[in-house]
């Protein structure tokens, strides 16, 4: 199982309906917009996809692919994955979503090696004893039972990824996630 075929995939297409119906990937943390963030964290990819259902021609400003889901009303982050899929041919999608940070640089190579001992078709983020289920590895074997499962009008993520939980990757302890999807989060940082 090789990793030649993998293509970054940034969860960006949501509805920020905590954050008043706005664009996450434009809010600022730090001064910067969170888009910039994730998209630095996947440098290391050879290919970046942005997973964006609204300002995608702002989003094709970046050295990115950007996409939309291909199923209308904003389905949740499973249809992003989906869509990223469908859109390439790629084996393997690093997802991150737009609104986490805190994660090592080289978390990618961790979740390769964890995913390379466990032949499990995903590895996701364990931070302390919450699950982080799309920071993570997912392959294409995955596409097809996701596509059923949302034609069934399934949307949890935490459920989906149930048989595979155990295999999870625990962040080192020197390092915690920051999950930015409410505006206390932010509280302090200019809004984009």
């Amino acid at each position: 199982m090789g990793f030649d075929s993998l293509a970054g995939l940034v969860l960006s297409g949501g509805r920020g309906s905590r954050h008043g119906g706005a664009d996450k990937g434009w809010l600022e943390y730090q001064q910067r917009p969170l888009i910039e963030t994730a998209l630095q964290h996947l440098q290391g990819c050879g290919q970046v996809i942005i997973s964006a259902n609204r300002n995608q021609e702002r989003y094709a400003e970046y050295p990115a692919r950007v996409i939309s889901d291909r199923r209308a009303d904003y389905q949740g982050p499973l249809s992003g994955i989906e869509s990223a899929f469908l859109a390439t041919d790629v084996d393997w999608l690093y997802v991150m979503p737009v609104d986490v940070t805190g994660m090592p640089a080289d978390w990618l190579a961790d979740l390769r090696a964890s995913v390379l001992k466990s032949g499990a078709p995903w590895c996701g983020t364990l931070d302390g004893d919450r699950l982080q289920p799309l920071l993570g590895l997912w392959s294409r074997e995955l596409l097809e039972p996701m596509t059923t499962y949302l034609d069934r009008g399934e949307r949890r993520v935490m459920r989906f990824v149930a048989p595979w939980a155990e295999q999870a990757l625990p962040l080192p302890a020197s390092h915690h996630l920051m999950n930015l999807n409410t505006p206390e989060a932010l509280v302090g940082q200019p809004r984009g």
